[in-house]
């Protein structure tokens, strides 16, 4: 697996991920094409200042992508801080190792490009699959929360690793 910077070519992916119920399930469910394309521009945007990846599978050349994994600047408690995101395609690329093995490769970018201290996960209560990716990456639970995604409220574990 090797990750790619997100780009144009991404849209249909993200259209696909944000309108998947089974993947937005743990985010306040899916979501019509408007929010989908304004995710999709919020990246793009954000391509110089923070991390938005493609993942990619071993499968070669042509593979279609598996997902996308970001490291991009929020705000928790009235600070800004670096939140990590994930977003997998059903079936074929979840339970394959492919979500800890983007994480690792994303979470190894962002320290070698230095000043980021810490990164958060902002994990869904329900969603026993992230929370073990969470931890098998090397992030610690710092109990229970609140967050909203896309203006949708989620009851979530707010997860730290330190770089």
């Amino acid at each position: 697996m090797r990750l790619r910077p997100y780009g144009e070519e991404d849209r249909r992916l993200t259209g696909e991920l944000e309108g998947d119920a089974d993947v937005m399930r743990h985010l306040g469910g899916p979501g019509a094409g408007a929010r989908a394309e304004r995710v999709h521009r919020r990246r793009l945007e954000g391509r110089d200042r923070e991390w938005y990846r493609t993942i990619l599978p071993e499968d070669g050349a042509g593979a279609a992508p598996a997902g996308v994994v970001a490291v991009f600047r929020s705000e928790w408690e009235g600070r800004e801080i670096h939140e990590l995101g994930i977003m997998l395609r059903p079936g074929r690329a979840q339970r394959h190792g492919l979500a800890a093995g983007a994480v690792r490769l994303i979470v190894d970018e962002v320290r070698a490009g230095g000043g980021v201290r810490e990164i958060h996960a902002f994990i869904g209560t329900g969603n026993r699959a992230a929370a073990v990716v969470a931890r098998r990456t090397g992030f610690v639970n710092h109990g229970p929360c609140e967050m909203d995604y896309e203006g949708e409220p989620i009851q979530c574990d707010h997860w730290i690793v330190e770089l």
